[in-house]
């Protein structure tokens, strides 16, 4: 599809995500210029109230808020799934915007019920993904239209780079993804997942199609994945000492990723967040794989 009638259709769907399906009490339909204090519940979403020029109006973030390096300073309210409502009310915020997943959280809702004006935006796992959500904010903090055709115009500007590199690509690298939280904490990605969208978009082919979701890595798994390159958030590089150890991990000698210790890591939000970036991510893993193969 076309990108300038790919936007106009991302943009009809994002209004009518914004005006439907919002829980009660959560105004997600009403324009909302006035909010000075706003607690953002997702990376994603918090990187795109900072390119949209809200960045002053946050007061507090989740775990996952680490773009830009402004946000480090926000009072961390720790994972989506583990919030503390009486911490977010000490915050007085009168906006809380999380992704539309988190419709049915419990403490949210219970912050809704307080009077809390909650906003839920739209998160597919996509390169379509930032113009949804930064459509689904500007319209609620009624931000005029060429702010958010600013951002618009620079994710389009990196989707035609990347379109551009992809149509030049023959052949397909086989990428496994691992999460790693340590050497005994290794999970892999199947179908369905981010990672498999980032790679897919890059250029890639993910290594892993048994499963859907993630699962423990195993010898077995590995080397019956043949992955030509490994694909990993540097955090959790991090976390297995470096790529001698990676390559010491059972099975992966079996591996022409291993063979050739073919290993790229990158910062986890920027690589797999969907936010503003998502097509400059995409753009330079590929990049990162082309160089791979070339080596």
């Amino acid at each position: 599809m076309p990108i300038l009638l790919r936007y106009t259709f991302v943009l009809a769907c994002s209004l009518l995500l914004f005006s439907c399906g919002a829980p009660a009490g959560s105004e997600a339909g009403v324009p909302d210029s006035t909010s000075k204090r706003i607690v953002s519940l997702s990376g994603a979403i918090t990187e795109t109230l900072y390119t949209l020029g809200h960045g002053e109006k946050i007061v507090g973030v989740d775990v996952t808020s680490s773009y830009p390096a402004e946000s480090a300073r926000l009072p961390k309210l720790g994972h989506v799934s583990q919030l503390n409502a009486e911490g977010i009310l000490g915050l007085q915020p009168d906006l809380i915007i999380a992704e539309a997943a988190e419709e049915d959280n419990p403490v949210l809702q219970q912050l809704a019920q307080a009077g809390v004006v909650l906003l839920f935006v739209p998160k597919p796992n996509s390169l379509d993904a930032p113009v949804a959500l930064a459509t689904a904010i500007a319209e609620k903090l009624g931000d005029p239209q060429h702010k958010l055709d600013a951002l618009v115009h620079s994710v389009q500007e990196q989707q035609e780079k990347l379109e551009a590199r992809i149509a030049g690509v023959d052949d397909r690298p086989r990428v496994l993804f691992i999460y790693a939280r340590g050497k005994g904490n290794l999970m892999v990605a199947g179908t369905g997942t981010p990672a498999e969208t980032m790679i897919t978009v890059a250029g890639g082919e993910n290594a892993v199609t048994a499963f859907e979701g993630f699962q423990a890595l195993s010898a077995e798994g590995l080397i019956e994945a043949r992955p030509d390159v490994i694909l990993m958030f540097e955090s959790g590089f991090r976390s297995l000492d470096g790529v001698e150890a990676l390559l010491t991990l059972p099975g992966m000698d079996q591996t022409p990723a291993g063979h050739n210790r073919s290993v790229i890591t990158m910062d986890g939000h920027y690589l797999l967040g969907f936010g503003p970036r998502a097509a400059a991510a995409a753009l330079e893993l590929s990049r990162r794989l082309t160089a791979i193969q070339n080596i």
